[in-house]
């Protein structure tokens, strides 16, 4: 049925970042519970393969086969899927809730994979979930579930968020459908010229989604750089910033941020809460995330009083030195809520942190204890792409998907608090819940200037290189920190957009609420239909997309290629563009190149994107997850060319 527009979220958040560390003095009157790196997901490949030849390789290719495992060309990782127990800190009690949760492997976080340019990948995915009898019936109605009705939840399949690779057969298709007892193996051909950079994977089948990436499957994805730049060719940033960073393994400078909506339930399948409606679980019972509807609420998240993880934990305590430059690689591996990521000095007076029994408590604590001053978060890449030059900031505006990485030095010793700040109440929800999100234990002398570490340290790192690009790459760092020989797209000119001549494709998101009738969510005003291809793409053109929003925020994702943010505009009381929007949750987008964007519903953004080497059909949509399985999404296709040079005739998926 209709429902009230004002309980949709959509919002805008920022966050204030994490922080790579080891062990950690007492920051506070809770348990330490110290940040842990993701573990590093192993090859089951470690030696060349023997005379039992396993099925499934061509017995003539073994000897060429066993060549490219030793030279590290071919890599097979096996990723099982399961129902894992275990516990979560709960800082509204003091204590460790039960749980049983979807996740990848033994552990609920999700190991992370490496990847290098030029490497065949292999993932063999194993869905050892259990079987769903009748999932596909509403027990309801007795008739088959619509298809944007979730169901079906141990139903699976894998996408690799952000890879520039093949989205078609056992690529990166999410389009399949793995269920409960099936293997299937991927094998993601990584192009030597693939970016360096931070990506993620999560689940992606439709209907399933936003429960299992809710449950927390959903691990980092780092492709390794090493090519440095030379005068006719940029580089990757790893090659600049790994020897001078203080975390220089990519392991520890990863921050999978997560927020999982686990709740216990009641003999009538009803969320069980405390009297001021803060979800809350007995010591006899298990936290799940099964119930769609009532732990996606627009609500649920603000009102359950759960706290955002970093690398699976709940507020961990992290340490760090003074004067250190270290690489944070952030990753909103959420569902739905935006996190506004600051980080501060602790003030003279905060009070011991101890139980934040509900959210009010919670907001509370942050004006109490962060009120020195602020970090500065210097970003270098978006979405895993470097950016032209470093962006300075001290709010990070992170959206589900959105990635960042950024450079973080620490002025001087003492407790820090990582928070997340609503800044006031938030736009859709109503509810007013900034919540410190981690600790920070500084030691060492004081830095007066930040700014002049951070330029120092990637000078040293430019003083490295060999040869004419040297002196290229001093200069831009002289000339305010530029980035120009990390780029790794060129910009989309007017000039390439005439060529091609392609008309600018509208995406408009919008949750469609009438009176008396079902709530719709749609891109352009229609639901998602699995039989319709919405929009054909021509290979080896480049093109303009207009995004906007009718009612509250959506992040726009589209997988395969990325775009070029080209300009974000305020848009007129008319429905016209007006002024440039570049603060707030915009704040030095243009230029960048991303694959994930807010869309305000007051903004008209212009992005640019080239469809570069790959056919086939993959998906745009939402990532706010429940959104996207409740219908907003697309189906894409790129084609050939035909000899006029119109797209091709090509078969449905």
């Amino acid at each position: 049925m209709g429902q009230d527009r004002n309980m949709w979220r959509g919002g805008a958040a920022f966050i204030g970042a994490g922080l790579l560390l080891t062990a950690c003095g007492s920051v506070s009157a809770e348990p330490p519970r110290l940040l842990k790196a993701p573990s590093v997901l192993k090859s089951d490949e470690q030696k060349p393969r023997d005379q039992e030849k396993p099925q499934g390789y061509n017995l003539l290719s073994l000897g060429a086969l066993n060549a490219a495992i030793q030279q590290g060309r071919e890599i097979h990782y096996v990723l099982p899927i399961k129902y894992t127990d275990g516990t979560i800190y709960n800082p509204s009690t003091g204590k460790n809730d039960k749980v049983r949760l979807r996740s990848y492997g033994d552990q609920f976080l999700a190991p992370m994979i490496l990847m290098e340019p030029g490497q065949t990948v292999r993932i063999s995915l194993l869905n050892q979930l259990p079987a769903e009898p009748n999932c596909k019936i509403d027990p309801k109605t007795g008739k088959p579930y619509a298809t944007n009705k979730p169901h079906c939840f141990n139903n699976t399949n894998l996408h690799s968020h952000g890879l520039w690779v093949s989205p078609t057969g056992n690529s990166d298709n999410v389009l399949l459908n793995i269920e409960p007892g099936v293997n299937f193996q991927y094998e993601y051909n990584v192009p030597e010229d693939h970016p360096a950079g931070t990506f993620w994977y999560h689940p992606h089948k439709h209907g399933s989604t936003s429960i299992q990436v809710g449950s927390g499957m959903a691990g980092a994805l780092v492709i390794k750089g090493s090519r440095a730049p030379t005068e006719l060719s940029n580089g990757d940033l790893d090659t600049l910033l790994q020897p001078v960073t203080a975390n220089a393994d990519f392991a520890s400078q990863v921050m999978l941020i997560q927020q999982l909506p686990y709740a216990c339930f009641d003999d009538q399948g009803n969320i069980e809460k405390d009297a001021k409606g803060q979800w809350v679980c007995k010591d006899d019972q298990i936290g799940k995330v099964e119930n769609f509807d009532a732990q996606f609420d627009p609500k649920a998240w603000s009102q359950s009083g759960r706290f955002t993880m970093f690398n699976g934990v709940v507020r961990p305590q992290m340490e760090a030195k003074t004067g250190q430059m270290y690489r944070w690689r952030l990753i909103h591996a959420g569902v739905e809520e935006t996190i506004n990521l600051r980080i501060r000095k602790m003030g003279p007076k905060a009070p011991a942190t101890g139980l934040v029994k509900t959210v009010k408590a919670a907001s509370d604590e942050v004006a109490k204890a962060c009120t020195g001053a602020e970090v500065k978060q210097y970003e270098v890449a978006t979405d895993g792409l470097t950016r032209p030059q470093v962006f300075t900031k001290k709010v990070n505006n992170l959206q589900p998907g959105y990635r960042s990485d950024i450079l973080v030095v620490l002025p001087e010793a003492g407790r820090y608090c990582v928070y997340d700040d609503s800044n006031g109440k938030d736009e859709v929800s109503g509810e007013d819940s900034p919540k410190i999100i981690g600790f920070i234990e500084a030691t060492g002398e004081t830095v007066a200037d930040t700014d002049a570490v951070v330029k120092a340290k990637l000078l040293e790192g430019a003083a490295r290189l060999q040869g004419p690009v040297r002196d290229i790459v001093v200069s831009d760092i002289n000339a305010d920190l530029k980035l120009t020989k990390y780029v790794p797209h060129p910009t989309i000119t007017d000039a390439e957009i005439a060529k091609w001549g392609q008309p600018d494709i509208p995406i408009t998101f919008n949750i469609d609420i009438q009176p008396n009738q079902p709530t719709r969510f749609t891109v352009n005003d229609k639901e998602y239909d699995p039989a319709v291809v919405n929009q054909t793409l021509i290979l080896g053109t480049a093109q303009q997309w207009i995004l906007m929003s009718k009612f509250v925020n959506h992040p726009f994702h589209i997988h395969v290629n990325p775009f070029q943010v080209v300009s974000i505009r305020k848009k007129n009381p008319d429905g016209t563009p007006g002024p440039e929007w570049t603060d707030g949750i915009y704040a030095g987008m243009q230029g960048t190149w991303k694959d994930t964007l807010i869309t305000d519903p007051n903004a008209i953004i212009t992005v640019r994107t080239r469809y570069n080497r790959y056919i086939g059909e993959f998906v745009l949509h939402c990532h706010i997850l429940d959104h996207e399985d409740k219908g907003m999404m697309q189906n894409v296709q790129i084609v050939l060319p035909g000899a006029d040079g119109k797209a091709a005739a090509m078969g449905h998926h």
